[in-house]
């Protein structure tokens, strides 16, 4: 496991160990995490890596009709390398999530929020860091399988230095 997947999943234990500690209840609460291909493109470079991401969050309105989560999450956005070019990305997020349910075991969802992105460039041995915060989007649909847990597919768009987007599944559990 790399340093910053390592210290993305432990930022996501760290508060969900918080909240346990806290004794507060747990009704609404979430965590889930996935598995990316992740695009990037910068100037005349283009790649794709595979990458983790790991979130935690609150459905605070759940009805019939709609359903509003706040998230938080670590999306690795990948490193690259070519012969000129090197990339390493990773944000931090903060979203707010709308779901809308079709039928008892089907919802599609749109998720938009700021990132906190570290994104490293080398080109020609000169390295550029951006560091800050952006927007970030996406849309998804979910399967839930049993009563506590769902099964998503997810598109996320970052705008960043780099043009991330992703595309990836998981699995989200409900507490």
């Amino acid at each position: 496991m790399n340093e910053k997947m390592q210290s993305g999943c432990n930022v996501v234990l760290l508060v969900v160990a918080g909240l346990w500690a806290s004794g507060v209840n747990a009704d609404g609460f979430y965590i889930g995490a996935g598995a990316y291909k992740t695009d990037v493109s910068i100037d005349n470079f283009d790649d794709h890596a595979y990458t983790p991401a790991a979130f935690v969050g609150y459905q605070f309105i759940d009805t019939n009709l709609l359903m509003l989560s706040a998230e938080l999450g670590y999306y690795d956005l990948g490193s690259y390398d070519s012969d000129n070019i090197e990339v390493d990305a990773s944000a931090f997020t903060l979203a707010g999530v709308a779901y809308l349910p079709i039928g008892p075991l089907f919802e599609v969802y749109a998720k938009a929020g700021m990132a906190s992105g570290d994104i490293e460039v080398k080109e020609a041995g000169i390295q550029d860091d951006f560091d800050g915060e952006k927007v970030f989007g996406g849309i998804g649909f979910s399967f839930d399988i049993l009563d506590t847990v769902d099964l998503y597919a997810e598109y996320l768009k970052f705008d960043n230095e780099v043009d991330s987007e992703m595309v990836g599944v998981g699995v989200r559990l409900d507490f």
